[in-house]
């Protein structure tokens, strides 16, 4: 929580900003979903709920259905070029990392190496990052840059964690 005063002296508690940015390309784990919108929910309030892939495949519709039903943006990126999906999440994360002026977390859904250049700039901006990834499927740096990090099959797990220790 962040203490702030307001103009007549009086002080109110604001809940930090929480933005959700998930590669489904990397993991297209759709039965954590609400896992994850609970364990976001942990760190302040969710401003931010985006999920990428190609939403344009056949296989993709189902789940694309299912986290728009949820409440999340799913942003379409065709796979012209390699690392697409990666490009454009880094930069709407670092756009809106840009622009926010408050206390801000950003959950990062991937597991993917370029993730260490988003995690600096968000750290730069004064962001905490926390990953969520695969087992076996993370880049050994993101753990150590990222200010917590958790595994996507854990989460349920860490949920009642944070709970108990709240």
């Amino acid at each position: 929580m962040d203490t702030h005063q307001t103009s007549n002296g009086s002080i109110y508690q604001q809940q930090a900003l929480v933005s959700i940015y998930w590669d489904y390309q990397n993991i297209p784990t759709l039965k954590r979903s609400p896992d994850l919108l609970l364990f976001a929910n942990q760190f302040g309030y969710v401003v931010n709920r985006k999920v990428y892939d190609n939403w344009q495949q056949q296989q993709n519709k189902a789940a694309q259905v299912n986290l728009c039903s949820q409440n999340f943006e799913c942003c379409h990126v065709s796979q012209n070029i390699k690392n697409a999906v990666d490009f454009h999440l880094s930069a709407d994360c670092f756009s809106e990392a840009s622009s926010s002026l408050y206390p801000h977390t950003f959950i990062i859904v991937s597991g993917d190496g370029y993730g260490e250049i988003l995690i600096q700039k968000l750290h730069e901006k004064g962001k905490k990052v926390i990953i969520v990834a695969r087992k076996g499927n993370d880049s050994h740096n993101l753990k150590k840059l990222a200010d917590r990090f958790y595994s996507i099959d854990e989460l349920p797990k860490s949920i009642e964690t944070c709970k108990v220790t709240a």
